[in-house]
C-alpha cells in the first residue's frame, strides 16, 4: 500500500519558517519580562542565577528566531 505524501510548496514552507520566528521573539519578549518581572519582586530566588539563566534563554530564542527568519527570506 502506497502512502500519498503531501508536499508544501516554497511559499508555504517560508510563511511557516516566518510564522516560527515571530513566535521564537515573542517567547523570548515574554521571557524577558518574567525575568524582569521576577527581580523586582522579592521572591526568594538568586538573582544572578535568575538574570544569567533567563538572560541565556532569551539569547538562545533571539538567536532560534533571527535563525528561523533568515531562513524564511532565504531565495
Amino acid at each position: 500500500m502506497k502512502k500519498n505524501r503531501i508536499h508544501i510548496t516554497a511559499n508555504e514552507r517560508r510563511g511557516a519558517y516566518k510564522e516560527a520566528s515571530h513566535f521564537a521573539l515573542d517567547m523570548a519578549k515574554l521571557i524577558f519580562g518574567g525575568v524582569i518581572l521576577a527581580g523586582i519582586m522579592d521572591l526568594d530566588v538568586d538573582k544572578w542565577v535568575l538574570f544569567l539563566v533567563g538572560g541565556l534563554i532569551v539569547l538562545v530564542m533571539i538567536l532560534l528566531g533571527t535563525f528561523l527568519y533568515f531562513m524564511a527570506i532565504k531565495d
